[in-house]
Formats: C-alpha cells, sequence, structure tokens
C-alpha cells in the first residue's frame, strides 16, 4: 500500500495495489473545519487523474461519525461527484462495535447506495480483505 496523503488524526489516504483501489483509513470522521471536504475531494481527484475503477471506506476504527454539515455535503456533492467519476464500485468498512458509533445508518446504506446509482456503481458493506477482493473483481 502507498501512502498519497495523510490528514493528521482525520484519514489517510493511499492506493492500494492488491485491490487497484483508493483507500481511505478514517481515524475520526468529525472535524470542525473542512478537512473532511478537502480530503475526499483529493481522493477524488486521484480517482480521476488516474482512472480508479474501485473505492475503499474503512470506518473500522473511526471514533466519530461526520458533522451533520459534512454528512449533507456527502449526501449531495459527493454523491454526484462519484456518479461523474471513473469509479465503478465501493466498499464501506463499518464502525466496530467498540468505537461506540450509531451505525443504525447501515441497515440500509447498501440497498440504498446502489438504487442510487442504478448499476453505474456497485457498493458492498465488507468486513473482510476477502469481501474487498471478492467485490473489486472484475
Amino acid at each position: 500500500m502507498k501512502l498519497l496523503k495523510k490528514y493528521d488524526g482525520l484519514v489517510s489516504i493511499s492506493w492500494h495495489e492488491e485491490f487497484d483501489a483508493i483507500y481511505l483509513k478514517w481515524h475520526t470522521e468529525f472535524d470542525e473545519g473542512d478537512r473532511v471536504v478537502e480530503a475526499v475531494e483529493y481522493a477524488l481527484t486521484y480517482v480521476n487523474d488516474n482512472n480508479v475503477r474501485n473505492w475503499w471506506v474503512d470506518l473500522s476504527t473511526s471514533k466519530e461519525g461526520l458533522k451533520a454539515e459534512d454528512q449533507s455535503w456527502v449526501e449531495t456533492e459527493f454523491g454526484k461527484a462519484i456518479a461523474a467519476s471513473s469509479l465503478k464500485k465501493l466498499a464501506l468498512t463499518p464502525p466496530l462495535p467498540e468505537t461506540g458509533q450509531d451505525t443504525s445508518w447501515l441497515d440500509d446504506w447498501e440497498t440504498e447506495t446502489n438504487a442510487m446509482y442504478k448499476g453505474q456503481i456497485s457498493a458492498r458493506l465488507v468486513s473482510s480483505d476477502n469481501d474487498v477482493r471478492e467485490h473489486f473483481r472484475d
């Protein structure tokens, strides 16, 4: 794995060679400033500049969820941006129970995300490297 950019205490963005994917390892999703948007935009630029097809978000150890403003941005602007990108597959590793995060939003995430992209992008919740490997397989 090759580290592309690190936002201290927030997220590390890497190129994961094995999975041919951009990999965002979130340490927390909450930031008082604009670093969440900045980090995601950086990753999107990398995706578009390099014709990346796979996006893996790892929230497994994230200690806190997005602030409302960032959540709104993810649901609107980010959603539009990835629809216009080279991405074909999204994988999401949910927060582990020990993070204490509310994970009720995950109940319908896969169904709603796949419906939103109407077959253009395939989204899946993953819990292991094998899950990721299977999902990102062509």
